[in-house]
């Protein structure tokens, strides 16, 4: 642990020396340089402001260009530190002629030029073609987001796939998403939880369309305003929009070769007209994998060592139909509504076929277990958004949103187990049981915002309140006597019902240099778990508050600064309260408890960012009650269990560091390398855990632009072995590799990809704690080659914006 914190000091103190250094190098020039401003605004002919359009700042003689800048909303642009001299502003957008102010001189005082007027061209004139690399990772608000809109390695491939490409995101070994190696993350859609984590959630981002994904945001840190909910941070998916007047929209068709077949396709589109903008999307996706798991337990038990030896195959076929349509209307000035639904209609069936070799040590066989278990998983989900904002005057605004989310799960499972001696004669008669558990899961969130400027500081204060309603109902039965009978003590009525109201205030200012981000939410829980079977009865209701704050310090341009804290909160997954079980064969399950708590995190990061290239994030996360993973097992029949349990106390301190680079006109590359130290504490599984590891997550991903029609991609990455609460992970790596061409059209693309070339992300773990003495391999499919060909359609002139709205809620369902 002292390793870790003196090379996070040493690291520091030269990121602070080079700050200083920069800083003192450069103050000179911007002690001359800080009134030096240059502003101004560009229109259209109708006196139409014109936001989102590329101005530059070029020297009047030569043209050459000095400052680059974005108008805003408003037609507005500015630029600082500007050196003295003679200059013009030249600003570009698509549709209209290129516009000119006159040249002007700037001299020791702020310069505001003259209106650009841009005109609507008339005429045909030669193609001009502007071309905008975005970086492949940026920092940007506080975030690092990961933008895969045009990449190679992306298209095709799923959500769940391209999530954990961005910086220091990973999948464990039961698909959960991990952040800077804590799980605890909240997942987002435009800002708008999905209301889901666990099974159903990696299963949800295995049939959602990657190609709908503009890019991917990773945050550590929240405000006020958003909830508490995610104790390391958030991930939120960005998906792509039509921002184009008239009609416009693209679509896509991909295959693909792994174990099995896949394909995918989906079209989107936009239609806007004055102040009506409709808009809407559909994706299907069939994306059948082969998943190989290998189990191999010592069980330590009054009649000695027995050791169950278990090889499964997992043929898992997910289909899936992901829609959205959507209207924006603009009732006023000053006035805007948006009404949106969006639906998903998944179907996931699991096939397992495992053979487990039962015996002593020594290769002693005593038995063999064939099973069989084949799982359908029908699974809706429907959700609904209404927003509209008003705008009060210039200074304030007033937002309300309504949510309305709706889950309808059918799982049902057929088990059948066969047990033999090692000369293949019936231990005794087969056993077939089956178990179906409809899953029904209602959320109602709504919530209003007021926010008001005051110069250059705002404040906003907002309330919610959401309401979350759960019923599952599992039945289990066995075959006995050639008729179907219930399973005693394994069907159980679990309802869950959970109301949340929160108040919150959010105030943000600037200072010269500085910016600072203060906050404070209060959330009132009110939840009941009732097991009707059990008639176990679990209510609670607690009030909490969650601090939130962020100081902003800018050197210069090329020197940003800032370290925040947040207090944060993980609830459990409504179905790890369950207490019944979740059979996966006759040895394996997974055992609910109703009296799990919450998990709170402090959070701290520091971050800073060079050259506006280089981003370094030092942060560390201490967290109570933190929700573990335990192990049980009956050492006669040798069945095992996992379930979830509140160990005292973990601590995670990491280091991130994205470093971009070019080498000639051609080649960039991205390295992101992730340092992380965890430490575990407390009571678990009936024994007394404390364990630390240092372990590393770092991936390389390289960019060969060999012409404006070609290009390619490659892809490598690496984690290191690391203790993982009571589990031994393997370390492990991966490369990928891509190419695309675009057509003379500029309208569509042809892009192929091979994902895993040499099959090695592979999850290993073993753990030998106390009595459990365990080994897991597993391999979910990765490697594949896919073919994706893209085309756009439509008008391309005029651009617009259209808003998306913001709802927190649906973390934990399922």
């Amino acid at each position: 642990m002292i390793k870790i914190y003196l090379y996070i000091a040493l690291t520091l103190t030269a990121l602070f020396q080079a700050l200083s250094s920069s800083a003192q190098q450069q103050k000179p020039q911007q002690q001359q340089q800080q009134t030096l401003v240059v502003k101004g605004k560009v229109l259209a002919d109708d006196q139409k402001p014109q936001g989102n359009t590329a101005v530059y700042l070029m020297t009047a003689k030569t043209l050459a260009v000095i400052k680059t800048s974005v108008t805003n909303e408003q037609g507005e642009y500015i630029f600082t530190q500007v050196p003295t001299g003679d200059f013009i502003v030249q600003a570009t957008a698509v549709g209209f002629e290129t516009g000119r102010s006159v040249a002007f001189s700037v001299k020791a005082a702020a310069v505001q030029v003259e209106p650009i007027l841009l005109k609507v061209q008339t005429q045909s004139i030669a193609a001009i073609s502007v071309e905008a690399r975005v970086p492949l990772i940026q920092q940007k608000d506080g975030k690092l987001v990961l933008n895969v809109e045009n990449s190679t390695l992306a298209a095709g491939n799923t959500a769940l796939d391209i999530i954990q490409r961005a910086p220091g995101v990973a999948v464990d070994k039961d698909d959960n998403l991990t952040l800077m190696g804590q799980q605890g993350v909240k997942i987002t859609i435009d800002g708008r939880q999905t209301y889901m984590t666990g099974d159903q959630l990696a299963s949800f981002l295995k049939t959602m369309d990657g190609n709908q994904i503009k890019s991917v945001e990773v945050s550590t840190s929240r405000s006020a305003k958003e909830d508490a909910e995610g104790a390391v941070g958030s991930i939120n998916i960005v998906l792509k929009k039509n921002k184009l007047e008239g009609f416009t929209g693209s679509a896509l068709a991909s295959i693909a070769q792994g174990e099995k077949f896949r394909n995918n396709a989906s079209v989107n589109f936009s239609y806007k007209k004055e102040n009506t903008t409709v808009f809407g999307n559909y994706g299907y996706s069939s994306n059948p994998r082969e998943i190989q798991l290998d189990i191999f337990r010592n069980v330590n038990s009054n009649t000695g060592v027995r050791n169950f030896d278990q090889e499964s195959t997992i043929a898992q076929r997910g289909v899936g139909h992901s829609y959205k349509v959507g209207v924006e209307q603009k009732t006023s000035s000053r006035n805007t509504l948006l009404v949106q639904f969006t639906g998903d209609n998944n179907a996931e069936r699991n096939h397992t076929y495992a053979t487990t070799l039962i015996g002593k040590p020594g290769n002693m066989l005593d038995s063999i277990l064939q099973s069989s278990s084949v799982s359908r998983s029908p699974f809706n989900r429907y959700s609904a958004n209404l927003n509209n904002e008003f705008v009060i005057n210039k200074a304030s605004k007033l937002t309300f949103d309504f949510d309305w989310s709706a889950f309808r799960n059918r799982a049902n499972t057929d088990y059948d187990y066969t047990t033999t001696f090692p000369d293949g004669s019936l231990v005794h008669a087969p056993e077939i049981e089956k178990s179906s558990m409809p899953s029904n899961i209602d959320i109602y969130a709504v919530k209003l915002d007021y926010e008001q400027t005051i110069g250059k500081s705002k404040l906003l204060f907002g309330g919610k309140y959401s309401r979350i309603k759960s019923d599952n109902d599992l039945q289990f039965d066995q075959f006995v006597n050639n008729q179907w009978q219930a399973y005693p003590g394994r069907s159980n009525h679990f309802a869950y019902t959970e109301q949340i109201a929160a108040g919150y205030a959010d105030y943000s200012a600037s200072f010269g240099k500085f910016s600072t981000k203060l906050g404070l939410r209060a959330e009132y829980t009110m939840s009941d778990g009732n097991s009707i079977t059990l008639s176990n009865h679990v209510k609670r209701d607690y009030l909490d508050l969650f601090p939130s704050a962020t100081v902003g310090y800018t050197a210069n341009e090329n020197n940003i600064l800032s370290l925040s804290y947040a207090r944060k909160v993980s609830r459990p997954n409504y179905r790890f309260l369950n207490p019944f079980e979740y059979f996966v064969d006759k040895f394996t399950s997974q055992r609910g408890n109703p009296y799990l708590n919450p998990q709170y995190t402090d959070g701290f990061a520091l971050n800073y960012t060079l050259l506006k290239m280089f981003n370094f994030t030092l942060g560390t996360d201490i967290t109570s009650d933190a929700i573990v993973e335990s192990l049980g097992q009956n050492t006669e029949t040798g069945q095992g269990w996992v379930t979830r349990d509140n160990l005292g106390k973990t601590v995670s301190s990491y280091l991130n560091i994205n470093a971009p680079l070019r080498i000639g006109k051609i080649w960039s590359i991205n390295n992101n390398l992730t340092s992380i130290h965890m430490n575990y504490k407390g009571p678990i599984a009936g024994s007394y855990l404390n364990v630390g590891s240092v372990f590393f997550q770092g991936r390389s991903a390289h960019n060969f632009r060999f012409s404006k029609a070609f290009s390619a991609e490659m892809s490598v990455n690496y984690n290191s072995p690391f203790m993982y609460n009571v589990y031994k992970m393997k370390s492990r790596w991966g490369a990928d590799l891509g190419v695309n061409y675009n057509f003379k059209d500029e309208r569509s693309s042809l892009k192929l990809a091979a994902t895993d070339i040499f099959k090695t992300q592979k999850n290993k773990l073993s753990t030998n704690f106390d009595q459990y003495d365990m080994k897991v391999s597993q391999y979910n499919d990765n490697r594949a080659v896919r073919l994706t060909y893209s085309y756009k359609f439509g008008n391309l002139k005029q651009q617009v914006k259209r808003k998306n709205t913001d709802s927190d809620e649906k973390s934990r369902a399922l």
